[in-house]
């Protein structure tokens, strides 16, 4: 079995929204790192003779969470993702690189406020296996850096040191746990 082969077939695996997590990462008032996370996320992962092939992914920018509510509403707002009038953002990607020892690099394809922009996820199998419901389980972690004003998401406040309040660039974190039937 090679560095990115899973324990299945040729197959579409299901995102496991309840045990996967799609969050962000900012510099904040240049002292120190805020992490978001969405909690209405789909998508597919997709396997040809046990390797990944493809990985797509959508996540409701409503379900945009922190740990205060009022800051909540702030990015759902036009100031930030702009909830109502782009409601999901989403991921396709174009290209799965095995870089072996189960890393992969996925190039794709970002939308967010109506952007597309090209980005590259570092990505790494976090494992394989059966669940205790008869499916067969894939985990996968990755991460990527935007620069968020690519995508129409520019609110800023500089400080009197020159610093912005919110770091232009995100580091984008997924831990993905997908299934599907066993075969």
């Amino acid at each position: 079995m090679s560095a990115t082969e899973t324990s299945a077939t040729t197959g579409t695996w299901a995102i496991d929204a309840v045990h996967s997590s799609v969050g962000f990462e900012v510099r904040h008032l240049g002292v120190s790192t805020f992490r978001g996370s969405f909690t209405d996320v789909a998508g597919t992962v997709t396997t040809e003779h046990g390797i990944i092939t493809a990985v797509e992914g959508t996540i409701q920018t409503a379900s945009v969470q922190t740990v205060d509510t009022a800051l909540n509403g702030h990015l759902q707002a036009p100031d930030f993702f702009d909830s109502a009038s782009f409601p999901q953002g989403s991921f396709r990607s174009t290209e799965v690189e095995d870089l072996g020892d189960g890393r992969l690099r996925i190039l794709g394809e970002l939308e967010l406020r109506g952007v597309t922009k090209p980005i590259e996820i570092d990505a790494a199998i976090s494992g394989t296996g059966g669940d205790p419901y008869g499916n067969d389980r894939l985990g996968l972690t990755g991460s990527a850096v935007i620069d968020r004003t690519d995508f129409g998401i520019s609110w800023n406040a500089p400080l009197p040191n020159g610093v912005l309040t919110v770091a232009e660039k995100v580091r984008l974190v997924l831990d993905v746990s997908a299934t599907r039937p066993a075969s």
